[in-house]
């Protein structure tokens, strides 16, 4: 699990959407799984196995307006024009039971608490991923909630998924990855596992080092 750190702004959102296909490189290379997969749109990066969970769940991960059971008829139909939502609200009921979801299937997503909406998507995301690029996945969460994410995360790369993450939280850098990519002024530095805590990582994040 490899963590992005740095000054708001500093170049760790355009790493993750790079790698996403979501925005494209003007340099360098991006291989997924061996395979060459610079400037291909988001969808061939959805083909391999990639996954991004941005920050703001409500603007470009969930829908405010539709409903749980509305979200997992989006993911999981097979044809472009018919919807079984029998199944779908099933299947909605199955993800309220395995992520805990406190909500029911007709419950919108708006209205679910931010901890919920962040199960939420984890809960649509598909079970054989092998790259997830999350942006600050527990930002306004409690600790509980935190944490329970947090359990589900590392269950993910016990079964083989990547994971690059951004955070402000330093502690949660600190704890949660194995190395930590830090940005400062256009560059980037690397601070491999017990190189890394607190008082470093706020030095890196300052410039020291960049020398």
């Amino acid at each position: 699990m490899i963590g992005l750190a740095g000054l708001e702004g500093s170049g760790q959102q355009l790493i993750l959407r790079a790698c996403a296909g979501l925005t494209r490189p003007s340099g360098g290379q991006i291989c997924i799984g061996g395979r060459d997969m610079t400037g291909e749109p988001y969808r061939q990066f959805l083909k391999v196995g990639v996954a991004y969970m941005p920050s703001n769940r409500l603007e470009e991960g969930l829908i405010a307006g539709m409903t749980l059971t509305d979200h997992i008829a989006l993911v999981g139909r097979k044809q472009p024009f018919r919807v079984n939502w029998k199944t779908a609200s099933e299947r909605a009921n199955q993800c309220i039971a395995e992520f805990k979801i406190k909500g029911q299937p007709a419950t919108l997503v708006a209205d679910l608490s931010g901890g919920n909406q962040q199960r939420t998507l984890l809960a649509l995301l598909p079970p054989d991923l092998k790259l997830m690029l999350l942006e600050h996945p527990t930002r306004g969460l409690d600790a509980e909630s935190a944490e329970y994410i947090w359990g589900l995360l590392l269950a993910r790369t016990q079964q083989g998924t990547a994971i690059l993450f951004s955070s402000a939280d330093l502690d949660e850098l600190v704890e949660r990855s194995d190395s930590i990519a830090v940005f400062f002024g256009g560059r980037v530095r690397i601070m491999h596992g017990r190189q890394a805590n607190i008082e470093k990582l706020q030095e890196s994040i300052g410039g020291i080092g960049f020398e």
